[in-house]
Protein backbone atom coordinates (compact mmCIF):
# COMPACT_ATOMS: atom_id res chain seq x y z
CA UNK A 1 0.00 0.00 0.00
CA UNK A 2 1.28 3.46 -0.87
CA UNK A 3 2.15 6.04 1.77
CA UNK A 4 1.18 8.90 -0.51
CA UNK A 5 -1.32 11.42 0.72
CA UNK A 6 -3.97 12.72 -1.60
CA UNK A 7 -5.93 15.88 -0.95
CA UNK A 8 -9.26 17.09 -2.26
CA UNK A 9 -10.09 20.74 -1.72
CA UNK A 10 -13.65 21.90 -2.19
CA UNK A 11 -14.12 25.64 -2.53
CA UNK A 12 -17.59 27.10 -2.15
CA UNK A 13 -18.43 30.67 -3.11
CA UNK A 14 -21.44 32.03 -1.26
CA UNK A 15 -23.15 35.35 -1.98
CA UNK A 16 -23.48 38.00 0.73
CA UNK A 17 -20.12 37.33 2.43
CA UNK A 18 -19.97 35.75 5.89
CA UNK A 19 -23.67 36.34 6.54
CA UNK A 20 -24.61 34.41 3.40
CA UNK A 21 -22.19 31.63 4.32
CA UNK A 22 -23.76 31.25 7.77
CA UNK A 23 -27.23 30.97 6.23
CA UNK A 24 -26.12 28.30 3.76
CA UNK A 25 -24.07 26.34 6.31
CA UNK A 26 -26.86 26.39 8.86
CA UNK A 27 -29.33 25.12 6.28
CA UNK A 28 -28.10 22.58 3.72
CA UNK A 29 -24.33 22.74 3.67
CA UNK A 30 -23.83 21.34 7.16
CA UNK A 31 -25.74 18.15 6.31
CA UNK A 32 -23.87 17.74 3.04
CA UNK A 33 -20.48 18.21 4.69
CA UNK A 34 -21.36 15.73 7.41
CA UNK A 35 -22.28 13.06 4.83
CA UNK A 36 -18.99 13.66 3.00
CA UNK A 37 -17.05 13.45 6.27
CA UNK A 38 -18.64 10.13 7.23
CA UNK A 39 -17.97 8.62 3.79
CA UNK A 40 -14.32 9.71 3.77
CA UNK A 41 -13.71 8.50 7.32
CA UNK A 42 -15.23 5.11 6.46
CA UNK A 43 -12.55 4.82 3.78
CA UNK A 44 -9.84 5.64 6.33
CA UNK A 45 -9.41 9.29 5.39
CA UNK A 46 -9.68 12.47 7.40
CA UNK A 47 -11.76 15.56 6.78
CA UNK A 48 -10.96 19.10 7.90
CA UNK A 49 -13.63 21.77 7.43
CA UNK A 50 -12.58 25.41 7.65
CA UNK A 51 -15.07 28.27 7.68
Amino acid sequence: MSNRKYYCVIEVKVPCGPEGWQMVVNDKMRHTLEKLKVAVEELGGRVFVRY
